[in-house]
Parts: structure tokens; sequence; C-alpha cells
């Protein structure tokens, strides 16, 4: 399972820098035109640029990308439902993303991502289950509680 998890933490990494670098580009040119994006294509979309999606991209995509691949590399005993949760985020990004701009290569790029972030969380939350369960029951079996030697018949103190 440590592969899985470093490929997690890769592709977390690779899903930040992305987060970060296109979300930069969107607030510094809310037209669009640095992504050779048009502002035409946000019409029928609650958004008037793309400042705000670039904001919504640093945040719920970049940052919390970040938070995942630290909580995965420290192997905080939750970092599976991390991974997980960044998949949703990117998955709902992926869609709001296909709703406001039709599609884009890179919809089905980051689509893929987040299938893959949900597939191997989901894979390593049912495997840190079962090890600590193992774990769980392994320690019991092997160290069982020793009982008390002292009997209710003998007298203390001899």
């Amino acid at each position: 399972m440590k592969s899985a998890r470093q490929l997690c933490i890769a592709i977390l990494i690779v899903i930040v820098i992305a987060a970060f670098s296109g979300g930069f580009m969107l607030i510094h040119d809310d037209t669009g035109r640095s992504l050779q994006l048009s502002i035409d294509d946000l019409k029928g979309s609650p958004f008037t640029d793309f400042g705000v999606i670039g904001w919504i991209l640093i945040i719920a995509v970049g940052i919390f990308s970040a938070i995942s691949a630290t909580v995965t590399f420290l192997h905080h005993k939750s970092y599976p439902y991390f991974i997980i949760t960044q998949g949703i985020l990117l998955l709902l990004f992926v869609v709001l993303e296909y709703l406001v701009l039709q599609y884009q290569l890179s919809e089905v790029v980051f689509g893929l991502m987040a299938v893959a972030l949900l597939l191997l969380g989901n894979l390593l939350r049912k495997n840190l289950r079962i090890i600590t369960d193992h774990t769980d029951h392994s320690v019991t079996a092997k160290h069982p509680q020793k009982k008390s030697h002292y009997h209710k018949h003998r007298k203390r103190g001899h």
C-alpha cells in the first residue's frame, strides 16, 4: 500500500501545482485570455469573470490538495479520508468547469485524477481498517490479559 500512498502524493502534488498556477493566472487576468479562454464562455453562468473561478481553484483544489498531500506524507491516521475528500472536491470543480466552459481537455485529465484519488483513497481506507483490525486482534491474542492469582480462600499476608 506504500506505492498507492506514494501515487496519491504524486497526484496531489501535480494538482497543487496546476491549481495554483491556473488559479493565479485566472486571478491576474480575469478575462481568461492567458489560458486561451473567452469571457463569452461565462455567458449563462453565475460568473462575470474568471477571477472568482481562480479563487475557487486555489482554495478548494490547491490549498486542500496541499493539506491532503502533507497529511498523507506524514501518514496521519485519517489520510485516506483527506484523499477521498480531495477527490470529491476535484470532481466537483471539474463538473463546474464543464458546466461553465463545456469541453476542455484539462477536464478529462483532472477528472481522471479525481477518480484515481477516490479509488486509491478508498483502497487505502479499507487497507488501513484491515490492518488496524488485524493488529488489534493479534495484540490481544499475543498478550491476553493476565488473570489475578488472588483467590478468595487464601489469606492475605502469608
